[in-house]
């Protein structure tokens, strides 16, 4: 129990993914000019068109952003000295993501989603695994941290927990889902693929909401990791 209750708190969920948010931010500067950055996943469409009527420089922004509120909220939680960062905890985190990032892809194993024609990514390995991060992080905190609460706060005020979570967890597996759809980077519309991302977006959603953001947030790297380099037929 001291384990479920430690790794699911957000505090530990955001120093457990802050060095993959730092391999994603160094991979970023060695791919992409500043001036020419390449958006890849939903998320990050969302948060540049978002931050765009604040600035042009959305890469510098974005990112900035991030980093002050990881670093403010780390010196603000460990000044009241609620948590001790624990490693071997911090291990088996990463074990349990690697974990849920396989049943994910069982669950969804048999779909025709996983026999598309990835061949790009295969011969490009770092790319790859700068997609796979950038789509694990910033989906996970638009639509599991950010919206996904926003719904449940919401709804459980009108109707009892049961009801709020069933329809916050729909809704923003939805959105989840149909957010791959938008944009000029974004995939052209199957039904099928929509389900599949819709089925994957419930499971997120409810490991989010019963294992912490972390957690969620590495089963969503691994299981792109696994889609782009060992396609399921």
């Amino acid at each position: 129990m001291k384990y479920y209750n430690y790794t699911k708190n957000n505090l530990i969920s955001i120093l457990f993914i802050f060095p993959f948010f730092l391999m994603y931010e160094v991979l970023a500067f060695f791919l992409f000019d500043t001036t020419d950055y390449v958006i890849r996943n939903s998320a990050d469409i969302i948060l540049r068109d978002f931050l765009s009527i604040l600035t042009q420089n959305t890469f510098l922004t974005y990112n900035n952003i991030l980093l002050i509120f990881i670093l403010l909220y780390i010196l603000y939680n460990f000044n009241k000295n609620i948590y001790e960062f624990k490693i071997s905890y911090i291990f088996f985190m990463f074990l349990e993501g690697i974990l849920f990032g396989f049943i994910l892809v069982i669950i969804l194993n048999g779909f025709s989603f996983f026999n598309y024609n990835n061949s790009y990514f295969l011969y490009d390995y770092t790319f790859m695994f700068y997609s796979c991060l950038g789509a694990g992080i910033w989906e996970e905190i638009l639509f599991r941290l950010i919206l996904l609460n926003i719904f449940l706060s919401g709804t459980i005020k009108v109707l009892n927990y049961n009801y709020a979570f069933i329809i916050s967890v729909l809704v923003s597996s939805f959105l989840f889902s149909l957010f791959h759809y938008i944009g000029s980077s974004g995939d052209v519309f199957m039904l099928y693929t929509f389900i599949v991302r819709f089925i994957g977006g419930i499971f997120l959603s409810i490991l989010y909401l019963y294992r912490g953001l972390g957690i969620s947030m590495i089963s969503h790297i691994i299981y792109d990791f696994i889609l782009v380099t060992v396609p399921v037929f």
